[in-house]
């Protein structure tokens, strides 16, 4: 009778850890196996990482309020835009963390753009003034882990 009792508490604690798992949220392809590293430190070692694909990880500070097509990968003061390319949409009210699988550069954004951004973000525009230079992955994957 104990070993029973035993295995249903494993199969329940199995079953839960399922469910949690299962909440995750997967969009755009298939994300690649292996650990990610965090954006703060990706973007401390930007020359190795820039131009390259990369799994990274981080928290959601922002996600696209016009239509989902990208996010803001932070962490600590460091940070990084998260493009979609349209080809996946992302849920606007989405708060957490996520690991993006995709490639890192760098650029230069024209105020108009940098402003439009900042629109869609649901930011005040007349608060980006001048071109803007941000760190940008594009996303093959991303995979949404709300928050606990």
């Amino acid at each position: 009778m104990k070993q029973w009792r035993v295995m249903t508490v494993a199969a329940l604690v199995c079953a839960g850890g399922l469910a949690m798992a299962q909440t995750a949220e997967q969009h755009g392809e298939d994300m690649p196996l292996g650990r990610p590293i965090g954006i703060g430190a990706a973007l401390d070692n930007d020359s190795t990482w820039t131009g390259r694909y990369g799994k990274f990880e981080g928290r959601v500070t922002e996600v696209c309020q016009n239509r989902g097509c990208w996010l803001v990968l932070a962490e600590g003061d460091r940070h990084a835009r998260v493009f979609t390319g349209h080809r996946f949409f992302l849920p606007r009210d989405f708060q957490g963390e996520a690991v993006v699988f995709g490639r890192l550069g760098k650029r230069t954004l024209s105020e108009a753009f940098a402003k439009h951004l900042a629109e869609d973000g649901g930011r005040d525009p007349d608060e980006v003034s001048g071109e803007q230079v941000e760190y940008r992955i594009d996303a093959r994957s991303i995979r949404l882990l709300p928050a606990p």
